[in-house]
C-alpha cells in the first residue's frame, strides 16, 4: 500500500494549484469538469509530481552507480549491487465548486476548505475492504465504485475520528488516470458529510 494522491476541496483550484506548482514543483496534468444531478458542479484539476517529468537514469553499471533524482543526496544511489526502492510522490487532486454543489458546500462548512481525503494505492481493493471492515472502519457506501472503462476501483471511508477526522479512500487502478465517472461517485458518496 502506497499513497496514491491527496485530495484538496478548496474554494479558488487556479490560486492552490499555482501555489503548489511553485512551492513544490508539481505540474497541471489534467483538468476536468463534473456535473452533478442538481445541475451543480465541480472543477478539477490533477497535479503530477515533479519526479515524473524527469527522464529516469540509465541503467548503471557494476561501475558506475548512479543517483536516482539530482535532488537526492549523494549517498542515495541506485547499483546492482544493493537494492533500492523509489517511491514518486503522490499526485495531487484539487477540486472547486459551484454555491450549492457538494464540494462548495465542504468548502463553506469548513471556511476555504483544506485536505478532503488521502487516497492509498491497493492491489486488491476487495479483500482492503473486508479486512477494515472486520477492524470496524465504515465506508461512505456499501460497495467498491467500479469504472471498468478506466480499470479503475474506488472506495471512501467515513471520516476516521482516530485520525483526526480524515476520509480515506482505497484505490485500485490500472494504467489510466481519475476517471470522471468514478470521481462523480465519490464525490456523490460524501454529499452528507456537508
Amino acid at each position: 500500500m502506497r499513497l496514491d494522491h491527496i485530495a484538496y476541496r478548496v474554494s479558488n483550484r487556479h490560486e492552490t494549484a499555482q501555489f503548489i506548482k511553485g512551492t513544490f514543483g508539481y505540474v497541471v496534468g489534467t483538468e476536468f469538469d463534473i456535473e452533478f444531478d442538481d445541475g451543480s458542479t465541480a472543477e478539477c484539476i490533477v497535479m503530477t509530481p515533479p519526479e515524473r517529468t524527469r527522464r529516469r537514469p540509465s541503467p548503471p553499471s557494476k561501475d558506475r552507480p548512479v543517483r536516482l533524482s539530482h535532488m537526492d543526496p549523494p549517498w542515495v544511489l541506485f547499483s546492482p549491487s544493493h537494492d533500492t526502492n523509489y517511491h514518486f510522490a503522490p499526485e495531487i487532486f484539487i477540486s472547486d465548486g459551484s454555491q450549492g454543489s457538494i464540494v462548495g458546500d465542504w468548502v463553506e462548512v469548513r471556511n476555504g476548505g483544506g485536505i478532503h481525503h488521502m487516497a492509498y494505492s491497493v492491489k486488491n481493493i476487495n479483500e482492503i475492504v473486508k479486512k477494515w471492515k472486520v477492524l470496524g472502519v465504515e465506508f461512505l457506501t456499501e460497495e467498491v465504485i467500479d469504472c471498468p472503462e478506466d480499470d479503475l476501483k474506488q472506495i471512501f471511508t467515513k471520516p476516521i475520528s482516530v485520525m483526526g477526522g480524515i476520509i480515506i479512500e482505497l484505490i485500485e487502478r490500472g494504467h489510466k488516470g481519475f476517471c470522471q465517472n468514478s470521481v462523480k461517485h465519490l464525490m456523490e458518496s460524501t454529499r452528507e458529510l456537508g
